[in-house]
């Protein structure tokens, strides 16, 4: 075996063994594409965190970053975004079409020094996000909530 091939091995592996098993580690592979508001089916990205069966998700925003970038939660819950970096951040919703269920954006003066800021999602959607402080919807810090009927 060439070193190369041993050294991704051990690494695969090692990553295997050591990845978290808490519930909001666990990838939504079992939620199916849904329709909802429209005729698309939303697709839910292999990167996204499972938060369904909780009422209420914490999402950290740090400089330049959402974690969890993409959630999926039931609709109801409330997703409390708490800035835990040193930069002014704000949540903003990547469409501006005001379908029934998008948010208001959640302001800097919110989310300044320590700050907090929640939205309860009451319809089933797909919510993009962003900070416009860094980022576009299309490019830099944003997320995605991704509710599904409760």
């Amino acid at each position: 075996m060439r070193p190369t091939v041993r050294l991704f091995l051990v690494l695969a592996l090692t990553t295997t063994a050591c990845a978290g098993t808490h519930p909001s580690d666990r990838p939504v592979s079992g939620v199916q594409p849904t329709s909802i508001g429209s005729d698309q089916p939303v697709e839910v990205p292999e990167d996204a965190v499972d938060h369904t069966g909780t009422d209420r998700v914490v999402v950290a925003v740090t400089d330049n970053a959402f974690e969890d970038r993409v959630i999926v939660v039931d609709a109801g819950t409330t997703v409390v975004w708490v800035n835990e970096g040193r930069n002014d951040h704000n949540v903003r919703p990547a469409e501006e079409d005001r379908r029934p269920g998008w948010f208001r954006e959640v302001p800097k003066a919110v989310l300044a020094d320590g700050g907090a800021g929640s939205v309860t999602f009451e319809q089933a959607g797909d919510f993009p996000y962003f900070c416009s402080f860094h980022g576009t919807a299309r490019r830099g810090q944003r997320g995605r909530v991704i509710v599904v009927p409760g």
